[in-house]
């Protein structure tokens, strides 16, 4: 059970450490094209002045998803390679993954809901409340492109100081 537990926490860490990473890379000039296709969502698709829209402004215009399921390549693949040459057991394989995948759902859905006018969760008692402050922290991250990577969990930008309320 110990074990369990130890790999819920290790891949969650280790998935919110990948997701924030890339986000921060993703803004950074030296990243080229990724930045530019990056900043199609912030500067065209989501600027501060209309961050909200009826439903969600994709239509092929930023790379941030496949960028993210590309970089996650071998994020996912350590835990199969530790399976395989015996280091974990299977079921904790199952595990990672499963939490790794969780996260990777989590991160690109509540991005998206971010920005979608009077979304389901705005409207769901305990969760709207959560829902909205994590909005309102993302929100200040289109304002200021240099804070808050994190799209729903912030410990890395309070370990890395890019956290702004």
């Amino acid at each position: 059970m110990l074990y369990v537990l130890i790999t819920i926490i290790a891949s969650f860490f280790v998935s919110s450490l990948f997701g924030y990473l890339v986000h921060r890379m993703l803004h950074q000039t030296w990243a080229g094209i990724l930045h530019q296709k990056h900043m199609t969502h912030h500067i065209t698709l989501y600027p501060p002045s209309d961050y909200l829209s009826e439903e969600y402004r994709y239509a092929g215009k930023d790379n941030t998803t496949i960028t993210f399921a590309i970089a996650a390549i071998p994020v996912v693949a350590a835990p199969i390679i530790l399976g395989l040459i015996g280091w974990i057991s299977l079921p904790l394989v199952l595990i990672s993954l499963t939490i790794m995948g969780l996260m990777g759902f989590l991160h690109s859905y509540l991005h998206d809901a971010f920005h979608i006018k009077n979304h389901w969760l705005n409207k769901v008692p305990i969760i709207n409340n959560m829902f909205l402050r994590w909005n309102i922290l993302h929100y200040y991250h289109h304002i200021d492109m240099s804070s808050n990577f994190g799209i729903f969990v912030f410990h890395w930008d309070y370990v890395f100081f890019t956290f702004k309320k």
